[in-house]
């Protein structure tokens, strides 16, 4: 159990934490044909689409409702209506996220009435499906926000009863946004080798994995959940959720299905990925396919050939939650020693890490705890760079956002092939800081006498 120290600094220095609107723009990029509709000022999806931008290198669909200080203070409903009419009739969405921000949630905005009012007056639009969730800056994290969103997917769009007929190829997997494109397109790869069907909310692999669609540009999301599969999440055969912060949608699911559902941390170590497989091998009677055993063999070996290279290892991690959990357990079941530990805010999860205490701060924080005790990799986001090279040691970069690197976004962390590529990246990094003898350079050479010697030995002839 670690020891949780709440930062007690009246403000932050050079921050990792993200707002709410971001982890919940960030999940509704994972259902078909969305757009996210953020309800502030013109800023705050301005910011949004350029974070998310540097990190994809993708365009990236959003709007807003373009708060002004007048609708502020007299109410900003008609702000709602005006925008959702427009996208309705202008880019034909098949659902729209309504997401509010904490300019609105201090100004009293109340989502639902706004959107009761639109279906009131816009019948023509009954068909496009329509979210809300609210996610106020001034209180979570990307974490919250993007979990919040999962958790109302659920609530308003899958059944409250469970359905009475069951799919039996179905699989729900919920994972949280410590998954990566790469890592979903994997996950999906083990489903479907079993001869079942996932239902992967939200999907980001299909929508965010950086491809190039064909046909012309889209003002909304290619690719993702579709409403009819969410509408039936409640008939699959079982369901696994892949992320401590997804808890909340884990019961929320349970709750509108019959099926069993495996709650799972992460997948980065073999014991996680054990449990994966085998829940898989359960649902389907299949025997596992060669190809994912072959995978594992592969990770086994790779433990082998790094342990010499990452045994006693100490690794420094900045975060949230969910990221400082699969790193954690992944450190530690490779040999390694996981600390100093900051996480961006105060999440359920972080009490249950495997080290002696997690601190809630910043990368000044980081910086001071580096300083009293130097490791030798740090695990951060692209914030982290130029800590990274002040103190000399390498930089992993994982969690959002990772705008200093291509391809980082999509790089697969999780699975058995995640895991073997991380340990290669990991144990190669610590080679390159390793002073090796030279090639030229014997171990078994013999030291000859210096000038000194040499004369002592003729005076004594």
């Amino acid at each position: 159990m670690a020891t949780v120290i709440r930062n007690q600094k009246p403000l932050a220095t050079s921050p990792i934490k993200s707002g709410q609107p971001l982890g919940a723009i960030l999940a509704s990029l994972g259902l078909e044909h969305a757009m996210p509709l953020v309800h502030g000022a013109q800023g705050c999806s301005s910011f949004a689409k350029v974070f998310f931008i540097q990190h994809f290198r993708e365009p990236v669909p959003i709007q807003s409702t373009a708060m002004d200080p007048t609708t502020t203070v007299m109410g900003s409903d008609d702000n709602i209506v005006t925008a959702l009419t427009t996208l309705c009739g202008k880019h034909s969405p098949g659902m729209i996220v309504l997401i509010s921000t904490g300019l609105s949630e201090a100004q009293g905005a109340d989502l639902s009435r706004a959107i009761g009012q639109f279906r009131a007056t816009e019948t023509r639009f009954k068909s496009v499906a329509l979210l809300t969730v609210n996610t106020p800056d001034f209180y979570g994290s990307l974490e919250n926000g993007f979990s919040a969103l999962v958790e109302q997917v659920i609530t308003q769009w899958v059944p409250a009863e469970p359905q009475p007929r069951q799919r039996n190829k179905r699989v729900n997997i919920l994972l949280s946004h410590s998954t990566t494109p790469g890592d979903i397109e994997l996950i999906r790869a083990c489903v479907e080798a079993f001869g079942l069907q996932p239902v992967i909310l939200p999907d980001l692999s299909m929508s965010m994995d950086g491809h190039l669609a064909p046909g012309d540009f889209t003002p909304v999301s290619q690719g993702g959940t579709p409403l009819r599969s969410i509408e039936q999440m409640g008939q699959s055969m079982g369901t696994i959720v892949i992320g401590g912060s997804l808890s909340r949608a884990a019961s929320l699911i349970q709750q509108r299905s019959r099926g069993d559902v495996l709650a799972l941390p992460h997948l980065m170590t073999l014991a996680q990925v054990d449990k994966f497989i085998s829940y898989l091998h359960q649902l389907a009677g299949r025997d596992v396919p060669d190809w994912i055993t072959r995978q594992r063999g592969q990770l086994q070996d790779a433990m082998i050939d790094c342990h010499l290279w990452l045994q006693g290892r100490h690794i420094a991690l900045a975060g949230e939650s969910d990221v400082l959990s699969a790193w954690c357990d992944f450190a530690v079941s490779q040999g390694m020693v996981p600390g100093p530990v900051i996480a961006a805010t105060n999440q359920p999860g972080l009490a249950t890490l495997p080290v002696d205490q997690v601190k809630i701060g910043d990368l000044e924080d980081m910086a001071l705890m580096l300083e009293a005790s130097p490791v030798d990799l740090l695990v951060c986001n692209s914030h982290g760079a130029g800590l990274a090279n002040h103190m000399k040691i390498p930089l992993i970069r994982a969690g959002f956002p990772i705008y200093d690197q291509t391809g980082t976004f999509r790089r697969m962390r999780q699975g058995y092939a995640g895991i073997r590529d991380t340990l290669f990246e990991l144990a190669n990094l610590m080679q390159e800081r390793h002073h090796h003898t030279p090639v030229w350079r014997s171990p078994l050479k013999q030291q000859f006498a210096g000038p000194a010697d040499k004369e002592q030995v003729h005076a004594s002839c």
